[in-house]
This record gives C-alpha cells, sequence and structure tokens, in this order.
C-alpha cells in the first residue's frame, strides 16, 4: 500500500513535467500546489502566505510565457496533497492513514525548507 501513496503523491504531475523544464520552477511550483491543499484543509491563513510566497519564487524564476506549463503542475501539487490528506482522514485502514499522513507532513516540510523564516 506504501507504493500506492508513493505513486499518488507523484503521478498526478507527470504529465506536465516535460513542459516544464527547470527542476526549481518545478519544485516551487508543486510546492505551491500542496501548500494551497494544506492551507484549505486547515483552513490556515499562515500557510496561505507560504503559498504566495512560494507562488512568487515561481514567477521570478519563469517567463511569463511559460506560466500555464507551470500552473498545470502546481494544481497536480494541489490535487496529490489532497488526495494525501483524504487518505489520511478517510482511509478505514490505520497503516495506510498513517502513512499518507506521515507523506503529507515530509511534502510540507520540504517545502517550508525552500522558504526563508518558514
Amino acid at each position: 500500500m506504501s507504493a500506492l501513496l508513493s505513486a499518488l503523491s507523484l503521478c498526478t504531475a507527470a504529465h506536465a513535467l516535460p513542459a516544464a523544464t527547470s527542476p526549481l520552477a518545478r519544485d516551487f511550483a508543486y510546492c505551491a500546489g500542496r501548500l494551497s491543499a494544506e492551507a484549505q484543509h486547515r483552513e490556515d491563513q499562515s500557510l496561505n502566505e507560504l503559498k504566495h510566497a512560494m507562488q512568487e519564487l515561481l514567477a521570478a524564476v519563469i517567463a511569463p510565457d511559460e506560466a500555464a506549463a507551470y500552473e498545470e503542475l502546481r494544481l497536480a501539487g494541489h490535487v496529490a496533497q489532497s488526495e494525501l490528506l483524504a487518505l489520511s482522514r478517510f482511509s478505514f485502514d490505520q497503516g495506510e492513514a498513517d502513512r499518507a499522513t506521515q507523506l503529507a507532513q515530509d511534502n510540507i516540510r520540504h517545502c517550508r525548507a525552500m522558504l526563508l523564516g518558514a
């Protein structure tokens, strides 16, 4: 089941990756989506502010004509994080729920580490 969680956290963004060529920009976009989902799930304004900071970093490193490709990746990050949060809350398998919780927390920790002071 942990393989399913790993695949779930990565597969939703797979189709958007070829158009998004900068690894740093991909991380910024994906994290903006993850932070957006987490802020929505927790109704936490501070997470929303981190999402905006991540979006500003993304805008600083991409050309305006590349924005659509990175928006797809941001949405994929949001969906992937939302799915992990749903599994962590609603799974009938406690082990699966625990793994989803841990993976969701690890993802947000990674995103926070990309921002100074977060």
